[in-house]
């Protein structure tokens, strides 16, 4: 079984969109973990977080989705490299560096690029995302150079029905 950790948004519990249709889209041969990381408060995300990441084996796949996935990368760029995941998955990331929302408390730290340069990261992003605006996948994805990105038809904020991808880069990770 390959070993997936899911950080969900802000707002939302393990059992909400998109958590339940990824799921399905991946089938059989994932465990998922999916802790619920209470209000979206950047102190407390970041301890839970960490601790999360420093205990997780070094084959597992991360996903968030909003600012679950932004947070994610976040304490990995923070950790270095102490966590050693295969990859992450942001789905409708935020971005926090005042190109796209300004919140320092959220916000990637100067270092990022070369923290996570080695990582394989993956960063969806649907064009008709109600919450997160499109132009966040532009902005992150010149903040990580070393980051794929793919700009989806559809699917909003939750990328409903348009999940398919994501399964597929997981499974190439």
């Amino acid at each position: 079984m390959t070993p997936v950790f899911f950080a969900h948004g802000a707002g939302a519990t393990p059992a909400d969109a998109p958590l339940p249709e990824l799921t399905a889209a991946l089938g059989n041969g994932y465990a998922i973990t999916a802790p619920s990381l209470g209000d979206p408060d950047p102190a407390h995300w970041s301890r839970r977080l960490k601790a999360a990441l420093t205990d997780l084996p070094p084959s597992t796949i991360l996903v968030g989705h909003s600012l679950g996935a932004s947070h994610l990368l976040k304490c990995l760029a923070e950790l270095g490299p102490m966590v050693a995941p295969r990859g992450m998955i942001g789905l409708a990331c935020p971005d926090w560096s005042g190109a796209g929302w300004d919140a320092s408390g959220y916000a990637l730290p100067d270092w990022a690029p070369e923290a996570l340069a080695r990582l394989p990261i993956r960063l969806f992003h649907a064009r008709d995302d109600e919450v997160v605006p499109f132009a966040h996948l532009a902005a992150l994805g010149a903040a990580l150079p070393n980051a794929r990105c793919y700009p989806l038809p559809s699917g909003g904020h939750a990328l409903t029905g348009a999940l398919s991808p994501v399964a597929v880069a997981i499974a190439e990770l």
